[in-house]
């Protein structure tokens, strides 16, 4: 049986089981995120590019989610989400059903725990309310070294708390499953954040064992922090991320590099001109201050709501490079670390449409 044939299968069982167990309530939602695109710069480095722009705030993706009253203020809970390419209909990863959550679990007063396929408490708490921007519009983890400000984590254990007075805390852990080895492979992130009213503030730690055998004691490590303040139809964001891989390594999130630091800050305002009409301003510098090379993005993104679940969205970005770095916002032929070519800049333009459902 194909995958989609499965998932229609998983669904239509779901939806029998809601329907049977009144104390199960399940859910079905996704997003369709697509439109075009043209990049300057794109190709063998030089030349332009017009096509279909699929994730151009989001991976588009189908899903269910579902809690069961166990009693006592005892829940269980699942999320199943398969995220595709609404351009061709593929599988956004190749094999894999449901690439963009796969996780049951319990919740209750005392807080969450969950088990599968789960994002790091970036996604939860700072990804989209500091740092902005989809897979086609400049954002801060498409850098080589930042993949993981946004990432998600195969075998993970995950804890998050309950909010006391707008405070939460999490950890996860992410199993290697190598024989004979607790550390290959192993991945843990813990995160703290306070939320109240206008102000958000959030900071998180990665850190990723390679699961290669040569490599095995290379190490991704990932801190981040964030803050965001509305004040009216204004919102103001800034967040900081620094990277240090110690090696060449098998990691989940990024690819194999050779050992470097590197930082990246972005900052950010969002300004709503009126309910439907949000306009961004986002400027990211990042420096790898091991090669002594540099990135920048400058970009600009607008929001039309034509109603709650259906949205028009423009971005324009520009990015340069300088001292050899070789970042893209639109993938080129190049080998180099980024994809793109060095001291090239590239200039992409997206328009599309987002619905909700």
């Amino acid at each position: 049986m194909n995958p989609l044939c499965k998932l229609g299968a998983a669904i239509v069982l779901l939806g029998m089981t809601g329907s049977i167990l009144a104390q199960t309530s399940v859910a079905v939602s996704g997003v369709i995120d697509t439109g075009i695109s043209y990049a300057r710069n794109a190709g063998n480095g030089a030349q332009g590019k017009l096509g279909e722009a699929d994730s151009i705030l989001g991976v588009s993706n189908v899903g269910f989610r579902g809690k069961e009253d166990l009693g006592g203020g005892l829940n269980a809970v699942f999320n199943l989400q398969a995220g595709f390419n609404p351009g061709n209909g593929a599988q956004s990863a190749g094999g894999q059903l449901f690439s963009r959550n796969a996780l049951v679990g319990l919740e209750s007063g005392s807080g969450a725990l969950t088990f599968g396929k789960q994002w790091n408490f970036n996604d939860d708490w700072l990804v989209g309310s500091v740092f902005k921007g989809g897979y086609n519009s400049g954002a801060i983890f498409k850098f080589s070294e930042f993949d993981a400000v946004s990432e998600i984590y195969n075998n993970t254990v995950k804890y998050v708390s309950p909010s006391l007075a707008g405070f939460q805390g999490g950890a996860m852990l992410g199993l290697g499953e190598a024989a004979g080895s607790v550390r290959s492979g192993q991945v843990y992130n813990l995160a703290a954040c306070y939320q109240q009213g206008p102000l958000l503030l959030a900071a998180a730690y990665d850190h990723e064992q390679s699961a290669g055998v040569a490599t095995g004691d290379s190490v991704y490590k990932l801190a981040t922090l964030g803050a965001s303040y509305g004040l009216g139809v204004l919102t103001a964001r800034l967040g900081y991320a620094h990277s240090d891989i110690s090696g060449p390594g098998v990691f989940q999130s990024i690819p194999s590099l050779t050992a470097r630091k590197a930082y990246a800050v972005e900052a950010g305002l969002d300004y709503a001109l009126t309910p439907a009409f949000t306009c961004s301003a986002d400027v990211i510098y990042r420096r790898n201050t091991t090669l002594a090379n540099s990135s920048k993005v400058a970009r600009l993104l607008a929001i039309y709501s034509l109603s709650k679940r259906t949205s028009l969205i423009a971005n324009l970005a520009h990015l340069s490079n300088a001292g050899g770095a070789s970042e893209t916002l639109v993938g080129t032929d190049s080998t180099a670390a980024g994809g793109g070519f060095a001291n090239q800049s590239q200039t992409a333009l997206a328009l599309g449409i987002r619905h909700l459902f």
